[in-house]
């Protein structure tokens, strides 16, 4: 009889199809309602027979499994675009992200953590794989290789019920992104939209989690307000305009001319008036998100599955403000682009804690595997190329097996590498947006947080070691490397990547 009830588990397997507009999961190995009250038929068929040949009357009926017995939800949330460095609880003296500052006070806030790459496909890839983007191969529009296996994935597998909820291109069904998901919400109807906001996200999250069907829940949530062109109500936008900004929008022409043809002579045209404007969009943005993600939040622990869930919020990658010049993400390597949040809440995770150990996006599977308990012990705490974080998560010892590194290719607007082994962060730029080709720079984060001054010449021992190392470590990353196949766009799609800044890069060479 466990056989025959095993048989009708197996039978139901399907993949359901949440509403319209979400697409359906690929390879996920567990269905919908109907798989799951099929197998608790089955089980129960199984079970009763079993009693019976066991003699006397059939057994009574086990109890309902609490709430509580059931593993917890576990929510990841992704801020595209959302630089560490806006959030109070990282610093800003502005009051931007209450919601968030409080979030990361019930929970653990790390405080050097790193992207795997400055711009969407690569990190998030990073991010929902354990893999640097030197191995899983998804730099320019390529397609996730069917052999990677994502995070959601590894959730089915044990029984979650897995949803995925994005607004940005760039981590949608269309590069393979939905792979292992039971539902995925990406809407791309209105060609004339930049992407949904985070408000509309939100609801189509919340319609899909209303759908319980007694599994425990994955759910991803990428949202992008924080991207260019930084749509936020126009109160909000009204709140943080500055009385001396001169209008600056996302894509303007010397924004144009500096990072897609790479004439670095307009940033003379760039005043404190402009950048006065740019940044007060860009703090908007960060605190219209905020609030919405806040109240979804507060939701979310009103609710009996909600109160004990497992939630991550973070970001694939920052944004530049004109830091060394530029604007934009997916140009560069340096700190305004890479350094990212990494907050955590739920079951095993301490209230207050600020963890200053460098971390990487590609450490979060294992992570929340761990924490999970479901982790395999012949994975040795590790998930490709990152390494679980719960030890730290709990006071006890850490030790990082390989340096962190983050890798950018994205043909005419930019390819580099870097190395962290901290203090020093060294950052290898074949090439740029502004015809840079060829040049090192190495920094000191202890020292120098806002990578100001290069040290390569005047500390050139600890270069010449950093430069060996990150050859070397590239090197043995690319030896294992996957190949990616590059998914052609139609011109609607290219027009998309366009208004979010993702150009071919103009008549740059």
């Amino acid at each position: 009889m466990k056989g025959l009830a095993k048989g009708a588990f197996s039978a139901a397997r399907r993949v359901v199809r949440f509403g319209g507009r979400c697409g359906q999961g690929r390879r996920g190995p567990w269905g919908g309602v109907a798989l799951f009250a099929l197998a608790l038929v089955a089980g129960a068929v199984a079970c009763g027979a079993l009693g019976q040949q066991a003699g006397g009357a059939p057994p009574a009926a086990p109890a309902a499994p609490t709430r509580a017995a059931r593993p917890p939800n576990v929510v990841l949330i992704v801020i595209d675009t959302l630089r560490r460095d806006h959030l109070g609880c990282y610093g800003e003296t502005r009051p931007l992200t209450p919601a968030l500052d409080a979030f990361a006070a019930a929970g653990t806030l790390f405080e050097n953590c790193l992207a795997a790459s400055s711009w969407t496909e690569p990190s998030t890839a990073s991010l929902l794989t354990g893999l640097y983007p030197t191995r899983h191969g998804c730099h320019e529009y390529a397609r996730l290789p069917d052999e990677l296996e994502l995070l959601a994935e590894r959730l089915a597998a044990q029984g979650y019920r897995t949803l995925g909820v994005s607004g940005n291109p760039n981590a949608s069904p269309q590069f393979g992104f939905d792979q292992g998901f039971d539902a995925f919400h990406f809407d791309d109807r209105d060609k004339a939209r930049e992407y949904e906001d985070v408000t509309a996200l939100v609801g189509a999250a919340e319609r899909l989690l209303a759908q319980d069907d007694g599994r425990p829940t994955f759910l991803y949530l990428h949202v992008m307000n924080v991207h260019g062109p930084y749509l936020t109500p126009p109160e909000w936008r009204e709140r943080f305009r500055a009385a001396d900004a001169r209008d600056f929008p996302f894509q303007n022409d010397v924004w144009k001319d500096v990072m897609r043809k790479g004439r670095v002579e307009r940033r003379a045209d760039v005043a404190p008036a402009d950048l006065a404007d740019l940044r007060a969009r860009y703090a908007a943005a960060v605190a219209w998100t905020d609030h919405v993600l806040g109240d979804f939040l507060a939701r979310r622990r009103a609710t009996a599955a909600g109160a004990d869930e497992l939630v991550v919020v973070t970001a694939d990658h920052g944004e530049e403000l004109f830091d060394h010049g530029g604007f934009g993400h997916g140009f560069t390597l340096h700190r305004e682009v890479v350094d990212v949040p990494l907050l955590v809440r739920g079951p095993g995770v301490g209230a207050g804690q600020r963890i200053g150990a460098p971390v990487s996006l590609v450490d979060v599977p294992a992570t929340l595997l761990d924490l999970l308990g479901l982790l395999p012990d012949e994975a040795g705490g590790a998930i490709g190329d990152g390494q679980t974080l719960r030890p730290l998560l709990g006071g006890g010892e850490f030790v990082r097996h390989a340096p962190l590194v983050a890798h950018l290719e994205r043909g005419k607007q930019g390819a580099a590498f870097l190395l962290q082994n901290w203090p020093l962060r060294l950052i290898e730029t074949e090439r740029d947006y502004a015809g840079r080709a060829g040049v090192l720079e190495l920094f000191d984060l202890d020292a120098d947080r806002d990578e100001r001054h290069d040290l390569l010449a005047s500390d050139a021992e600890r270069a010449a070691r950093m430069a060996a190392a990150l050859r070397l470590h590239r090197a043995r990353l690319a030896a294992q490397g996957l190949s990616a196949e590059s998914t052609p766009l139609t011109p609607e799609q290219q027009a998309q990547m366009e208004a979010l800044g993702y150009g071919a890069g103009g008549d740059h060479p």
